[in-house]
């Protein structure tokens, strides 16, 4: 597929990668495809898609679908361990990843390692950036400035539309087990089968606040929807996004 780029920032990305071999933390999200397309096309890039169990299940078939689609070269590991799920838990899991990436990077004699972060990345607060500043990974778009705009620019010319999406963590607001995990993952699974767009189920105990866009459907299917909730909590918060 062609991909037309005419911004100088990303002409000049592509032209220090040129060559390089390249491990890319893929998370199946619109930035890390992205990147991974465009130093594809001048490196030898592998793509690599860390499963963990607070990363939705869907995420690994989607990682898998869209590295046969734009024929990366895609590796998946399977990590057992839930990160703390504090304020900083995006610091402990990406010192996590990165570290095992830098480990791959020295197995397999590569060049360096490279994750999706972008500019506008750099004026937010995100506790994981000092994880990558620690192990030295490259942000190929924060380097050169290239922007979220940019990014999604080049993600509609290719047709791809991607949601945003959080790790399972973000659904609580404590430390969490497997089985807690398992319940909201099942759950937000459930309420697929309905609605369309953006849904987070944030557990609360026995509270659950389900934060929807789909809300037409919702109404449509309240009645079902609600009465599986209930199985779990006392109180349903529906929220629209």
């Amino acid at each position: 597929m062609e991909l037309c780029i005419n911004m100088e920032h990303i002409e000049k990305l592509l032209q220090t990668y040129k060559g390089k071999k390249v491990i890319l933390a893929f998370s199946g999200g619109v930035d890390s495809l992205i990147l991974a397309i465009l130093l594809s096309r001048v490196a030898k890039v592998k793509c690599v898609f860390i499963k963990t169990p607070y990363i939705h299940k869907y995420k690994e078939e989607d990682a898998k679908a869209l590295a046969k689609k734009f024929n990366l070269d895609l590796e998946i590991l399977y990590v057992d361990k839930i990160v703390e799920n504090s304020k900083l838990r995006c610091y402990h899991c990406k010192k996590m990843f990165f570290s095992i990436l830098n480990k791959m990077k020295e197995e397999l004699s590569y060049d360096l390692v490279v994750d999706g972060t972008h500019y506008d990345d750099l004026f937010e607060d995100r506790p994981g950036l000092k994880a990558l500043e620690e192990l030295n990974i490259s942000s190929p778009f924060a380097e050169f400035k290239v922007r979220k705009g940019d990014i999604l620019k080049l993600a509609k010319d290719l047709n791809i539309n991607i949601p945003k999406e959080t790790c399972l963590l973000t659904r609580f607001d404590r430390d969490v087990d497997e089985k807690e995990l398992r319940k909201v993952e099942a759950l937000e699974e459930f309420l697929r089968k309905f609605l369309k767009g953006s849904i987070r189920l944030r557990d609360r105990g026995d509270k659950a606040i389900l934060e929807i866009e789909d809300i037409k459907n919702f109404e449509h299917n309240r009645e079902v929807i609600l009465s599986e909730l209930r199985k779990y909590y006392d109180d349903i918060l529906v929220i629209k996004k």
